[in-house]
């Protein structure tokens, strides 16, 4: 059973207009070639429509992604601060671990002494 538009149910704002603009051109089509010109037109105009909509649903999906990967980022507590870039984040345990990996040992971070605190006033 169809379901009957009901005079309650409006059309968006430019219908009107955009359904004139498109039967003034299509009288301009000469009386032999207009109805395969305007069947062809509709055709253009769906698939126009559906390619939007598929961009518009590709752009929708990206976004969900990268919001998921920036979302899980924002939950998690800073407890330590980020390993610099020069240092590795993970060292293997052993020797054969490493060789396996292909990976140089790594460095020890040298512990530089902090300057002395000197104090600029004078006992009185």
């Amino acid at each position: 059973m169809a379901i009957q538009a009901t005079a309650a149910t409006r059309a968006p704002r430019g219908t009107k207009i955009l359904a004139q603009a498109f039967f003034e051109a299509a009288d301009g089509i000469p009386e032999p070639q207009r109805d395969a010109v305007v069947k062809a037109a509709l055709a253009a105009i769906r698939d126009q429509i559906k390619d939007a909509r598929e961009k518009a649903k590709v752009t929708k999906a990206k976004a969900k992604v990268k919001a998921g990967k920036a979302a899980p980022a924002a939950g998690r507590s800073k407890v330590a601060a980020p390993a610099s870039s020069k240092q590795r984040a993970v060292a293997p345990k052993s020797k054969t671990a490493r060789a396996k990996a292909g990976a140089k040992p790594a460095r020890k971070a040298s512990v530089k002494p902090a300057p002395e605190a000197t104090s600029e006033t004078t006992a009185v």
